[in-house]
């Protein structure tokens, strides 16, 4: 009776199995299809590695020929020889007590698995090689095979990585996925005070610029973890130096080596103190100007307006109770004197608009960085016209869209109005007609869209164009004296657009052209947007 679970066999006789089958029935060993001698030479010979074969006196027994390819030696040179001839003369001492030390003890000095070394070629210029190392017995010797390999490529890749790394001023570090520091560079460990050893091997969050602070230990951490997940992560963060505190753009980028997890995590921080710094003067700057010279010049425009009704009030009424001394004025001179109040009303109304451009100039380029959205062209332009229009009765704008049907739709922000107002509102207002004529055409490309504003007027004289139309520098004689355009220029340069301009006479006047470039929304180049059927209702539109 046999267990449950278990098997009985027998044979075919009754018998049951031996343990061993037959000899006659048992496997052969299978035969290997060369002749193992000759095709592990052939290996050896035909190996880009180069091996090289020591006794126990560092004599040299066999080399192979990639030897030569590496050292520069035929194998046939250094068959007898010492070892030592591959060996840098400085290192000489240190290679022989280490193989007989280990002859003595069997204890390693170095690491057999690999190791870089540099080797001597056979022109007396040192190679880096990668070698390891194994021990075996032939006919009752001890002996040793190195295998070499020429890292000097590698090497020279290392050299130039570590003098971009160590020289970029950015603070950066390499870590692992978990937040451990493998490497950080030379302006990271001099912005610290540390050396490499104390902070590499260690988390990210407990180097000292980070763990000075409850803040700097918290975002570095939420970024390690982040970026271990495949984010991005990037923040603004303060850390404290050896000698100082300061701002840094800080960011954490994933290297997915294998289309999976992230292998390794780079991570960097931009120094922006002093931007920052500058930042905070001008954001203080322009709160105070804006407040003060817009009371200010509010309350001159008052009373210049006020002091031109009371002089016209009194020159036309002769003035009543003081008859004698209005009446004693020339008529002339009471027309300069209310040429005068009007002048400063006139004058202060320009700075009040000045100081308004100026506004919204600081808050274009103190605000931030802003995320460019679609915007609908067509329709900020028709709502941009139609103001003007009101603003200028007098003036004549039409609009030409020679974009293919439908809404074209640019990558830009609330601030494209601004841009469009400011380019067409200085081409009605230097015009010099009684009723100024103003072109707009609209042309859009795959990647742009372009809009160009032509005047009949006398065309930007050639030193306001500097510095924002060309890279001019600014001299005390040559700049813009409108920030309407420099506001443009700004915008569109953070769009990733263009400001133009060209003289459509002589460039000597005789009217000019401006040209706005923006770009279209990448995702609506080809598709357009639904909707906003009346956007188009400009096209071919003369006032």
């Amino acid at each position: 009776m046999t267990a449950v679970g278990s098997i009985s066999r027998v044979t075919d006789d009754g018998a049951p199995p031996s343990a061993e089958p037959p000899a006659a029935d048992r496997l052969a060993p299978p035969r290997s299809p060369f002749d193992e001698g000759d095709f592990f030479r052939q290996l050896v010979a035909n190996t880009s590695e180069g091996l090289l074969t020591i006794d126990e006196h560092s004599r040299i027994l066999f080399a192979n020929p990639a030897i030569e390819e590496i050292l520069g030696y035929e194998p046939a040179e250094l068959v007898g020889e010492s070892k030592m001839v591959l060996i840098p003369e400085r290192l000489r001492p240190a290679h022989a007590a280490g193989l007989e030390k280990y002859l003595r003890t069997g204890e390693k000095h170095i690491d057999w698995d690999g190791i870089e070394l540099p080797a001597l070629h056979k022109d007396g210029h040192e190679v880096p090689v990668l070698v390891s190392l194994r021990e075996h017995s032939y006919k009752g010797q001890r002996i040793f095979t190195g295998l070499f390999r020429d890292i000097s490529d590698r090497k020279e890749r290392r050299r130039r990585f570590e003098a971009v790394f160590n020289n970029t001023y950015q603070l950066t570090g390499l870590l692992e996925p978990d937040g451990t520091l493998l490497e950080v560079n030379r302006t990271a460990l001099e912005f610290a005070g540390v050396e490499r050893d104390d902070v590499v091997g260690k988390p990210l969050w407990e180097a000292p610029c980070f763990a000075a602070n409850e803040e700097g230990r918290t975002v570095s951490r939420t970024g390690v973890d982040r970026a271990s997940d495949g984010e991005f992560f990037r923040d603004e963060l303060r850390v404290q130096g050896a000698n100082r505190t300061a701002v840094i753009d800080f960011s954490i980028r994933p290297i997915d080596r294998d289309g999976g997890k992230p292998q390794l995590l780079v991570v960097e921080g931009r120094d922006v103190t002093a931007l920052k710094r500058r930042e905070r003067h001008l954001q203080v700057l322009h709160r105070l100007l804006r407040h003060n010279l817009r009371n200010d010049l509010n309350a001159i425009h008052g009373f210049a307006e006020l002091l031109l009704e009371e002089l016209e009030c009194e020159f036309e009424s002769g003035g009543a109770g003081g008859a004698a001394d209005t009446a004693s004025l020339p008529a002339d001179r009471a027309d300069d004197l209310c040429a005068y109040a009007a002048e400063i009303a006139a004058t202060a109304t320009e700075l009040i608009e000045t100081n308004e451009t100026a506004k919204e100039l600081a808050g274009a380029t103190l605000g931030g960085e802003r995320p460019r959205e679609p915007v609908v062209l067509e329709t900020v332009l028709a709502e941009v016209v139609a103001d003007l229009r009101d603003q200028y009765p007098e003036s004549a704008i039409a609009v030409t869209d020679r974009t293919d049907s439908g809404p074209t739709v640019a990558a830009a922000d609330s601030r494209l109005r601004t841009v469009l107002e400011e380019v067409i509102d200085n081409a009605v207002r230097h015009t010099d007609e009684r009723r100024p004529k103003i072109e707009v055409d609209v042309v859009a490309t795959e990647t742009d869209v372009a809009i160009r504003v032509t005047d009949d007027g006398p065309g930007i004289p050639e030193p306001e164009r500097t510095g924002i139309f060309n890279d001019e520098p600014i001299t005390q004689l040559d700049h813009g004296n409108g920030l309407g355009l420099w506001l443009v220029g700004l915008v569109l340069e953070e769009y990733g657009g263009d400001l133009e301009y060209e003289s459509t006479a002589d460039g000597t006047g005789g009217g000019s052209c401006v040209t706005v470039r923006v770009p279209r929304a990448p995702d609506e180049r080809d598709d357009r947007v639904d909707g906003d059927a009346d956007a188009g209702d400009e096209r071919q539109e003369q006032n």
